[in-house]
């Protein structure tokens, strides 16, 4: 068997980027983790989970991550998106011209950043 068990994603605010994510993903909400309480988790399917924690150095290192959903959840996501008004695209290159179609060939793609730089990637 090989699976992942978690990432960890720098953030200069680990709880507030970990609630505004898990929102958007419609996710449950984040739990404080960590020996200090300090980092904070969102639990995924199949028991993988994201780690949000302060930077060991003043600079986040940006990073992406992508995640496949179902239609029906795509379709929230993007609502979501739109709720709180966070820009979102269908190219990488290009994560705030509103598209939703796939590029590649799937259901559905969308790009957008957070506070930190991370470019998350949602396709199905």
């Amino acid at each position: 068997m090989l699976r992942m068990d978690h990432i960890g994603i720098e953030a200069r605010d680990a709880r507030r980027s970990a609630q505004t994510l898990a929102e958007i993903l419609g996710a449950a909400e984040p739990a404080a983790d960590g020996a200090d309480g300090d980092m904070y988790r969102i639990d995924l399917d199949d028991g993988c989970f994201l780690l949000f924690a302060a930077p060991a150095s003043p600079n986040v290192t940006t990073q992406h991550m992508a995640f496949r959903v179902d239609e029906a959840r795509f379709g929230h996501i993007v609502d979501r998106l739109r709720a709180h008004r966070i820009a979102f695209g269908n190219d990488p290159e290009a994560p705030r011209n509103g598209n939703t179609n796939d590029p590649l060939g799937g259901a559905g793609r969308v790009y957008f950043t957070d506070e930190n730089g991370h470019l998350f990637e949602v396709t199905c």
